[in-house]
């Protein structure tokens, strides 16, 4: 088993309690910024970031273009694959990552862990 978390572990009713919706269909998954480890979610569907893990409103495109990491101020590299398959280590996430992350809530065995925001 990967320590990294994996799409399949989502909490697709807590995300859309806290306001998660897109444009429907939604499928969700996590990457981190290379350089400094910030946590993001995105809605792969439609190619939206969501940028903080207690106000999913705080979201951008991400569609052909990247954005500033909320962090480090650098901008996260579009020049390889974020999440999936194809993802290199240092966009995926970790669980130790997730759980000391502000998106701990959206994988229920790691929300035991932290307190529901």
């Amino acid at each position: 088993m990967s320590d990294f978390v994996a799409e399949e572990e989502f909490d697709y009713e807590e995300v859309y309690r806290r306001g998660g919706h897109n444009c429907g269909d939604e499928d969700f998954a996590l990457f981190k910024c290379p350089f400094c480890d910030r946590v993001y979610m995105i809605e792969y569907e439609v190619d939206t970031a969501y940028l903080d893990g207690r106000d999913l409103t705080k979201r951008c495109s991400v569609f052909n273009c990247s954005f500033d990491c909320l962090g480090c101020c650098r901008p996260i590299p579009n020049d390889r694959p974020w999440i999936g398959k194809n993802a290199t280590a240092d966009f995926q996430v970790t669980r130790e990552q997730l759980a000391n992350s502000d998106w701990a809530w959206c994988v229920p065995r790691l929300r035991e862990k932290k307190p529901r925001a």
